[in-house]
C-alpha cells in the first residue's frame, strides 16, 4: 500500500486521504472558516458598486418584511416556471426595477413583486450573471 505524509503533522497516511484522523477536523473547520471569509469578502465588494440608497432599502425591516409575506402568500412556490426552474421560491423580485422612478415608487407594492427561485432569478437578470472573460478562454455555455 503506498503511504504518503499528512500535510499537517506529517505522519504517513495511506494514498488517497487527504488527512490523518486527528487532522481531519482541523482542516475541515480551517476550509469552512475560508470560504466564509470568502464569502464576505465577495458580498463586500458587490455592495461597494451598490447605490447606497438600494442596500438601505434591501436591508430595510419594510422590505424584509414585504418579502417574506410574499414568499409566505405564494406558498414558497416560484411564480416564473421557466425552463430549469426549481421550483422552490427563495427570492423576491421585482418586476419594475427599482432602479428607474416608476419602480423606486413601486418597490413595496404586491402587483411589483414576484417569488422567484434562484434559477429563475437569475434567467431575469442575465447581465448580471456575466464574469470577465480572459484571454484565449471559451466559455462553453455559449456555444450552441
Amino acid at each position: 500500500m503506498a503511504v504518503k505524509p499528512c500535510p499537517r503533522c506529517g505522519i504517513m497516511i495511506p494514498q488517497g486521504m487527504d488527512y490523518c484522523p486527528d487532522c481531519k477536523p482541523a482542516a475541515i473547520r480551517q476550509l469552512q472558516e475560508y470560504r466564509k471569509q470568502n464569502a464576505d469578502k465577495r458580498q463586500q465588494k458587490y455592495n461597494r458598486k451598490r447605490d447606497s440608497r438600494y442596500l438601505c432599502f434591501y436591508r430595510s425591516k419594510d422590505w424584509r418584511r414585504t418579502s417574506r409575506a410574499k414568499l409566505q402568500a405564494c406558498g414558497y412556490k416560484c411564480e416564473a416556471r421557466l425552463e430549469g426552474c426549481t421550483g422552490l421560491a427563495v427570492e423576491v423580485h421585482h418586476i419594475k426595477p427599482i432602479q428607474t422612478p416608476e419602480g423606486w415608487e413601486l418597490r413595496l407594492e404586491w402587483s411589483n413583486l414576484e417569488a422567484l427561485c434562484t434559477h429563475c432569478h437569475n434567467l431575469r437578470h442575465p447581465d448580471k450573471l456575466h464574469r470577465a472573460s480572459e484571454d484565449g478562454v471559451i466559455d462553453m455555455r455559449l456555444l450552441k
